[in-house]
């Protein structure tokens, strides 16, 4: 076979690497992905697509049909902590079914202040439907089965061998750039040198050491599953801490349970795990089973350098309390692609690259605690012989843990603040407005057009979202009408900056803004905001292009 040349190498096809080439198609950027596996995910993996990622998928378009791929629109998204799946209910969160949450977020009457609201989706629904958007894209070239064996940088990119699994053959492909997006034991970080730092398979009581995962089929009927229609099932009991996750909202289901120090996990017999976390004898049809290691709060050293660049669990590595991981990876490769793109298309500025590792690292950093937090909070508390009894002293135990269970619930799943607040503080493409910085609390999200922030959501009088007409280059958002723009665009043109002109027309987005004129960023983030441009608006155009 002989070898390939391209702008940007993919290692990767997961939701991170697919959505780096959704990006990057996006601004007309050549790249081909190559991912080890023949096939997308066919095991459950992450359950939670966050209200950002939606964001992120709106704009390419694939939005409907991730909802649609997920639960039913009608099906409740609700968390539940219980004894058994036959016993009792100790706490509920109540959350929007899909169909419901999309019409709050029309009414602005939902926790995220977005256009896109959470949705329960398993991973495997996602990278499928993630996928065929890629199909027929003329800039990109997915190949499955297809791994990355060893890679060289060079002065002016990298060249990587890769194996063609099917045919055994190995090649070589020629690139500007190469990204590893390639997951927790990543081929690209391990030869670039750069290890982990923090902490690895931390042991709890849940979610923390040794885990099982277990997918399975069953009708879904009361005789084993009395709890009322929920998404998420926490099993708490003296023997067994486990999750039960709804999976299409029928008949399919994964188990995660914590394996018990000095088990092997061939040791475990999943029918007698299910019964357990039942409480009777389930008619259950074993699909897959997967070990894996919770109790990680990972990140790497570094994100990358030069030619070659991490993004995903090859950068960071969650314990999955929160849905962090796999969201925080897709804000992470939406940001890396679009800088990628702008310096392959001769704008951007040799100042631009780094800001990814200083603008996401500390984003992972943080995020990385938040679901620590949430891991520490479910996992390390004692359950007494108790609660499953119908004594004074179990419905005492059920109130005490319930009172723990629903406070952790909300704490863990409604976190606009996590998920919306994202600010690049002090980043060099950013230019201050001198405005105070705004806290950063994981439950109280504050729309706020600051450099930096995420770019505030606004419903426009014909429908659409004010993030909808944000472009592929840099939005130049005009609030009122007769402000000038003709310097700035000038300036950019001059830089070979893509910079489009919008002007809503709209009271509530001049007011929620604060100002006439407003710079977006190709990912949603502000970078300048003011009533008039600084005076050397080359020097703007220098600064948000990296240069």
């Amino acid at each position: 076979m002989s070898a390939l040349n391209t702008q940007v190498l993919i290692a990767g096809g997961g939701p991170v690497g697919l959505t780096i080439a959704l990006e990057l198609a996006r601004h007309g950027v050549a790249c081909i992905l190559v991912n080890d596996q023949a096939e997308t995910a066919l095991h459950p993996k992450a359950n939670a697509i966050n209200a950002r990622s939606m964001e992120h998928f709106r704009r390419y378009g694939v939005a409907p049909k991730i909802r649609a791929a997920g639960l039913p629109t009608d099906y409740p998204t609700d968390v539940t902590y219980v004894t058994r799946l036959t016993g009792y209910e100790m706490a509920r969160l109540s959350t929007p079914a899909s169909a419901e949450a999309v019409d709050q977020a029309k009414n602005s009457a939902n926790p995220y202040d977005c256009a896109e609201p959470p949705h329960r989706c398993n991973q495997m629904y996602l990278e499928a439907v993630l996928l065929e958007a890629l199909v027929g894209q003329p800039s990109v070239d997915v190949r499955f089965g297809h791994q990355l064996e060893v890679f060289t940088e060079t002065e002016d990119g990298v060249v990587a061998t890769v194996r063609d699994l099917a045919s055994d053959q190995v090649y070589d492909i020629s690139a500007d750039y190469l990204v590893g997006a390639d997951g927790g034991r990543s081929a690209v970080r391990r030869q670039l040198g750069i290890r982990y730092e923090g902490e690895g398979g931390v042991v709890r009581q849940m979610m923390g050491g040794a885990m099982l995962a277990t997918y399975f089929t069953a009708s879904r009927d009361t005789e084993w599953l009395k709890i009322a229609p929920s998404w998420q099932y926490w099993i708490v009991t003296p023997d067994l801490r486990a999750l039960l996750v709804s999976v299409n909202g029928a008949d399919e289901f994964v188990l995660l349970s914590r394996i018990p120090d000095g088990v092997d996990a061939g040791e475990i017999d999943d029918r007698d795990l299910i019964n357990r976390a039942a409480g009777i004898p389930v008619n259950a049809e074993i699909i897959l089973r997967q070990p894996w290691t919770a109790g990680h709060a990972l990140i790497a050293q570094s994100f990358g350098r030069d030619r070659a660049w991490l993004a995903g669990d090859a950068a960071h590595l969650f314990t999955p309390t929160g849905g962090l991981g796999m969201n925080t990876g897709v804000d992470d490769g939406v940001n890396l692609a679009w800088k990628l793109a702008a310096t392959v298309n001769g704008w951007g500025g040799p100042n631009l690259l780094p800001t990814y590792e200083t603008d996401r690292r500390p984003v992972g950093a943080r995020n990385l605690a938040f679901a620590k937090s949430f891991a520490e909070s479910i996992g390390t508390f004692d359950v007494s012989a108790d609660v499953e009894r119908e004594t004074a002293e179990g419905e005492a135990e059920r109130h005490k843990l319930g009172t723990h269970l629903a406070d952790h619930g909300r704490r863990e799943f409604i976190i606009p603040g996590v998920v919306l607040g994202v600010r690049y503080e002090g980043s060099a493409i950013v230019w201050p407005d001198g405005t105070p910085p705004i806290p950063d609390d994981p439950y109280d999200y504050v729309p706020s057009a600051r450099p930096g922030s995420r770019a505030p959501h606004v419903w426009l009088g014909d429908g659409s979202a004010l993030c909808d007409h944000f472009c592929a280059g840099f939005t130049l958002l005009r609030l009122r009408t007769d402000a000038p723009a003709d310097e700035l665009l000038t300036a950019a043109g001059d830089r070979g900056v893509p910079v489009s002109v919008f002007e809503p027309a709209d009271e509530f987005a001049r007011e929620r803004y604060q100002v006439d004129l407003v710079l977006v960023g190709p990912d949603g983030h502000v970078v300048w905001r003011g009533d008039e441009f600084p005076a050397d608006c080359l020097a703007l155009i220098d600064r948000i292009r990296g240069a």
